[in-house]
């Protein structure tokens, strides 16, 4: 395109011509008519120079070649159709080349017939235009398909020629016999005649699935015209004008007919060449050697036998090709056959296989109709509905459906009617004849349209047990196990719908916590803890009202939510709990009365279910702080219960840094001989109890009884028991070093929380490899509270296979002392301060007595802890306790100090 949008005049020209207009061919038959005009005129006698009867060819020949080649240009034909065309245009412009050679020749005088050049010229237009034919795709899918048209078309070609020699070619040489430029004419006009009609017979056989065949019908009568035309040429007398100048055009013209049909309507660019799957019957080859038996009787008259043998030899090739392609039809019918019975008898396999799955599957398989109405039913109707399959044909659908479920399947029968390419896949109930449903998930598809099925199929598969069992997970999954309660997960959803729903200040959330749970649960054991948890989990069901959630939050603590509830509503279910709780629980004999402390939180706009949690726990640990109060004790939340509750946070993350950065020191207080001299006379002491201390750097020293519970219920005890033995192990082998078998052996106190931890043994074994303290120089002091447990007892038992004595601390205000050194491997007990300040009593009846005959009989080693005074010292001597310890004898002292007294003992034994 030029800047002012107007088309270039090279482009105007080839639109013009090549375009949609049709000047190309006014042109063409504008030359036709010139051409058969002035053959007319000359074949009455030469009028004008010979050379201008060629100049029609000429220009026929370019404008034909030029829209062939036009045609192999567009980018709209696919690459295929596209070479071919190009070829075709070559060899058309060569024929017009080959009609100016000839032109020339009849300005030097010639006769005007095919010479040597110009025979040149046309047989390499021949050669290109049958190249071009023999590389088009013949759509067949197979060799012996392949085969079979090739003896075809021989067969049509042979039988053609055979007619051509024997009218034409024959007659003519016979006539000019010795001419050479007859004997070419007639050999190029002989072979471009077979290959126009091995081109016919092409398109009939196979036609084409790259060119258009409407265009190759045309350009393959071009070519018949074209090759006919030279046909008589020899047979006219000299000086007569060549056919040759009347049928090009025409030719031509054909030509660009072609050309136009296949830019009309060939296949797009690039497409694939689609393979037809057969060649369609052909009457070709039969009527090939219908025609040559003819001439067979037609030359039998004929008094030449040559005339007479060529024939026959051209008869029986044609036979011979005949009996080889029914030969090859044979052989593919036979195979056709084997394949069809192979087919046949694999289909009735995959019948029969068909057969058995239906009639065997535990699927329902129906089929409806339009109407709904049930025109098959397979057997698993028996198994799924309890009624044989015979008997539902003819009955509507809807008969098979739970009743509450009709609707819905009715909905998928419309869309699946309205969308019939799209399945639908949905559940629903289907009625069995005892009254009970089953839940399948049906499979729904369209085909009305298949006349071998035409109706709506129906799939429909059992999935009650599946769906039971998801149901079960998703009831567990949302549920305590134990008490079939709400767990935490859904208390907590159902806490957020209740606020969602608002108002959230008619809502309460109850916090319970059972009292004492822990001392069940460790006497009596677990099982006893569970079925207390159970008859207290039914007790709180009974006590809400219709609607309340009652959860199990963990642990011995439930959770019950109270919606649209007021305080006096709040009050009165706590109540009836108070009132439930009070009835005794029988388990294995023991009847126990549920305690419990209750926190109450109280909706607000901005809580969330996490904070209601939290606010309702604060309360309920301040209800449980309160002892002295009844069995069933509850406080409602208010922000100053937070306070304790920062402060205990605070204390935590205080302990966490103090034993990050060791803050921490550790005491010991001398055990003594209770018959041996006191530490201000020399006396040195046999064991020392380590102790540890707090040094806080901003509240200076915090007691044990402030901090142990915490680091016991954060588990943070662990970490600080580790250093606390470490620690002391080191000191008692530097005491063991310097002062030998004087000194005192190390006793570490250790909570039942790090008697738990699985892997406690293993520290205390690494600690003393570590450190070098020989085993039996270590005492773990544990309280009987700890061997309730049973991977406490493991712990002290491993404990014990590494050498390590085991003391009982507080022996005798356990719950079950006896029991407990049956159970439990002790080396030692520990008499508590309680018994030890009653020791002196008048009557003489104490408890210390009896302890020290116990120990005395289970030959055990006793220490008198907690003694304050002379007299409890003398008295618990006269006993016959052998140690003991307290503030009488002294208090707590560093390291240093201990090694003090080591020393001077060690300085008056050498003395004496």
């Amino acid at each position: 395109m030029t800047g002012s949008g107007r088309p270039r005049p090279a482009a105007r020209l080839r639109e013009a011509v090549f375009g949609p207009s049709y000047a190309d061919v006014t042109a063409q038959i504008v030359i036709v008519v010139v051409a058969w005009a002035w053959f007319a005129i000359n074949l009455r006698g030469p009028v004008g120079p010979a050379v201008l009867g060629w100049v029609p060819n000429l220009c026929s020949a370019v404008l034909a070649g030029a829209a062939l080649w036009t045609v192999g240009a567009d980018t709209r034909v696919n690459r295929a159709a596209a070479r071919f065309w190009r070829y075709m245009g070559a060899g058309t412009l060569l024929v017009g080349f080959g009609s100016v050679v000839r032109g020339v020749h009849s300005i030097g005088g010639s006769d005007g017939r095919i010479g040597a050049v110009d025979g040149a010229v046309y047989l390499l237009a021949v050669l290109l235009e049958g190249w071009a034919l023999l590389r088009l795709p013949l759509g067949l899918d197979s060799r012996p398909r392949r085969v079979t048209f090739l003896l075809d078309a021989g067969t049509v070609v042979a039988a053609g020629g055979l007619f051509l020699w024997q009218f034409w070619l024959r007659p003519s040489l016979e006539q000019d016999s010795g001419n050479r430029t007859v004997f070419l004419t007639g050999l190029v006009t002989l072979v471009v005649a077979l290959l126009a009609l091995f081109a016919i017979v092409k398109v009939a056989l196979t036609g084409s699935s790259t060119v258009d065949r409407g265009a190759l019908r045309w350009f393959g009568l071009a070519i018949v015209v074209g090759a006919l035309a030279s046909a008589p040429e020899a047979l006219l007398p000299a000086g007569a004008p060549s056919p040759s100048q009347a049928a090009v055009p025409l030719s031509c013209l054909f030509a660009v007919f072609a050309a136009r049909l296949q830019r009309r309507g060939g296949p797009a660019a690039d497409t694939a060449v689609v393979p037809r799957r057969r060649r369609a019957f052909s009457v070709l080859p039969y009527a090939a050697v219908a025609a040559g038996n003819v001439l067979l009787l037609f030359v039998m008259t004929s008094d030449d036998p040559q005339e007479r043998l060529g024939v026959a030899v051209g008869v029986v090739i044609l036979a011979v090709m005949v009996v080889a392609r029914q030969m090859l039809t044979f052989q593919e019918n036979a195979r056709l056959v084997a394949r069809l019975d192979a087919g046949m008898v694999e289909l009735g396999d995959r019948e029969r296989r068909f057969r058995s799955l239906v009639q065997n599957a535990s699927d329902l398989i129906t089929v409806t109709d339009a109407d709904g109405v049930l025109t098959y039913v397979s057997p698993g109707a028996t198994r799924l509905l309890g009624r044989p399959a015979e008997q539902w044909p003819g009955r509507p659908a809807a008969d098979m459906l739970y009743v509450d479920d009709v609707g819905e399947v009715l909905a998928a029968y419309e869309r699946v009617i309205r969308e019939p390419d799209t399945p639908v896949v949905f559940q629903a109930r289907l009625a069995h004849v005892d009254g009970s449903s089953r839940w399948t998930e049906i499979t729904m598809a369209n085909l009305l349209h298949d006349p071998g099925v035409a109706g709506i199929v129906c799939n429909s598969r059992d999935i009650t047990d599946a769906r039971d069992f998801q149901q079960r997970l998703s009831h567990q999954a949302s549920h305590d196990a134990l008490t079939d309660l709400a767990n935490r997960n859904l208390f907590g959803e159902r806490v957020s719908e209740a606020l969602a729903a608002g108002p959230p200040e008619r809502l309460r959330v109850l916090l319970i916590d059972l009292n004492e749970f822990k001392t069940v649960n460790d006497t009596l054991g677990h099982a006893a803890g569970d079925a207390l948890l159970v008859a207290a989990a039914d007790r709180l069901r009974g006590a809400v009202r219709r609607g309340d959630i009652v959860a199990r939050l963990g642990g011995d603590e439930f959770a019950i939510l109270l919606e649209h509830a007021d305080d006096a509503a709040a009050q009165a279910v706590i109540t009836r709990i108070a009132a439930a709780f009070d009835e005794p629980v029988d388990i294995d004999g023991h009847r126990l009365r549920l305690a419990a402390s209750i926190g109450v939180a109280l909706g607000t706009v901005a809580a969330t279910p996490q904070e209601l949690l939290r606010r309702a726990d604060v309360a309920m640990y301040a209800a449980k702080a309160d002892r002295d109060g009844p069995r069933i004790r509850h406080v409602a939340y208010a922000a100053p219960l937070d306070v304790p509750v920062r402060a205990r946070a605070t204390l935590e993350r205080d302990l966490r840094t103090g034993i990050d950065e060791e803050q921490f020191s550790v005491m010991y207080q001398p055990i003594v001989a209770l018959d041996g001299p006191d530490l201000g006379d020399g006396g040195v002491p046999a064991m020392v109890e380590a102790l540890v201390r707090w040094e806080h750097p901003e509240r200076g020293t915090v007691p044990p009884a402030d901090f142990i519970p915490v680091a016991e219920s954060t588990g943070l005890i662990v970490p600080l028991g580790r250093w606390i033995l470490e620690r002391t192990c080191r000191q008692a082998v530097r005491w063991h070093a310097t002062y030998g078998a004087a000194a005192p052996r190390l006793s570490v106190n250790v909570s039942a929380r790090q008697l738990q931890e699985p892997d406690f043994a293993a520290d205390v074994e690494r600690v003393l490899t570590a450190t070098g303290l020989a085993p039996h120089r270590l005492t773990v002091e544990i309280t009987e509270t700890a061997t309730l447990h049973p991977s406490c007892v493991q712990s002290v038992h491993a404990l014990r296979a590494l050498g390590v004595r085991i003391s009982l601390d507080d022996f005798g205000t356990g719950h079950s002392s006896l029991s407990t050194l049956q159970s439990c491997p002790v080396d030692e007990l520990k008499l508590d301060r309680a018994f030890t300040g009653t020791c002196t009593a008048p009557d003489g009846r104490t408890v210390a007595a009896a302890v020290i005959q116990m120990a005395r009989a289970l030959r055990l080693a006793t220490v008198a802890e907690g003694i304050e005074t002379e007299a409890q010292a003398r008295r618990l001597r006269e006993l016959g306790y052998p140690h003991g310890q307290g503030y009488h004898f002294a208090k707590p002292q560093p390291a240093e100090r201990i090694g003090e007294l080591l020393a001077a003992g060690e300085a008056l034994a050498e003395a004496r």
